[in-house]
C-alpha cells in the first residue's frame, strides 16, 4: 500500500505527468522616440499583441538611461522603434552587452535609422537605413525553415519600402524579402549569446495593423527570448 501511495504521488506531482509550469513572462523594454516615427497611437498595438499571449510584460519608454547596466538588467528583451537618437557611451555599451550576454533585441522599421554614430549597433542590427519609397508591395518568405516565418504565407502591405547599407561584418539570416527588388525586410542574427530580429516594416498604423507585420513581430519576439528554437 505504501508503494502504491508513493507511485500515485509521483504521478500527480511529477512534471512529466502533470505538465511543467509555463516559463515566467519575459520583461520587455519597448524603447521609442526621436524626431520621426514617434507616434503614441502605435505603441499599444504591439504592447497589447505581446501581452495578450501571457508571455510578455511590456514597458514603453523614451528614456535612454534604461540602457544603463543597472537598469537594462531588469529586462529580457529590448524592442526599438526610434529614429536619430544618440546614446552616451554607457547607454550604447549597456545595450550591446545586454544582447551579447544572452538577451534579445527586436528592431522595428526605424530601428535601423538610429544610433547612427555607433558601428557596434550597426553590426548588431545588421542594416543601416539609406533611403525609402512608399508603396504597396508583397512580402515573400524566403527563410521558410526558420521558426519565425515557418508556416507563414506571402502577404501584401502598404508601407515605406526601406533600403539599407548592410554591415560587412554582420551575419544576417534573411527571412523575408520584397518581391519587386528582393530587398530584405526581415532578418535575424545570433549576436554573442543573444538573438536579434529586425524588420524594416512598420511605418504607420496601416502597416502596424497588418496581420503579417504583427505575426513577424510576435514570432520575432518569441524567438529572441528563446521561446522559439533554434
Amino acid at each position: 500500500m505504501r508503494i502504491i501511495l508513493l507511485l500515485l504521488t509521483l504521478f500527480l506531482t511529477c512534471p512529466v505527468f502533470a505538465g511543467a509550469p509555463p516559463p515566467a513572462a519575459s520583461k520587455v523594454l519597448f524603447l521609442v522616440g526621436g524626431p520621426f516615427h514617434d507616434n503614441p497611437e502605435l505603441y499599444p498595438i504591439v504592447q497589447n499583441l505581446l501581452q495578450a499571449t501571457g508571455e510578455f510584460t511590456v514597458t514603453v519608454s523614451r528614456d535612454l538611461d534604461q540602457f544603463k547596466p543597472e537598469n537594462i538588467k531588469n529586462y529580457d528583451l529590448v524592442i526599438m522603434y526610434s529614429t536619430r537618437l544618440t546614446p552616451t557611451p554607457q547607454q550604447e555599451k549597456g545595450l550591446i552587452d545586454f544582447v551579447s550576454n544572452g538577451k534579445g533585441f527586436v528592431g522595428i522599421h526605424s530601428a535601423t535609422d538610429t544610433f547612427l554614430d555607433s558601428d557596434a549597433y550597426w553590426k548588431m542590427v545588421g542594416g543601416r537605413f539609406t533611403t525609402h519609397g512608399n508603396e504597396l508591395f508583397k512580402v515573400n518568405m524566403t527563410g521558410k525553415s526558420h521558426p519565425i516565418v515557418k508556416g507563414m504565407s506571402a502577404f501584401e502591405i502598404k508601407d515605406e519600402s526601406y533600403c539599407h547599407n548592410y554591415n560587412p561584418d554582420a551575419k544576417m539570416i534573411v527571412l523575408a524579402r520584397r518581391d519587386k527588388d528582393s530587398e530584405p525586410v526581415a532578418w535575424v542574427q545570433y549576436y554573442g549569446r543573444g538573438r536579434v530580429f529586425v524588420t524594416s516594416l512598420g511605418h504607420d498604423k496601416v502597416a502596424w495593423d497588418n496581420a503579417g507585420f504583427q505575426k513577424l513581430v510576435l514570432n520575432g519576439s518569441r524567438w529572441a527570448t528563446f521561446r522559439l528554437n533554434p
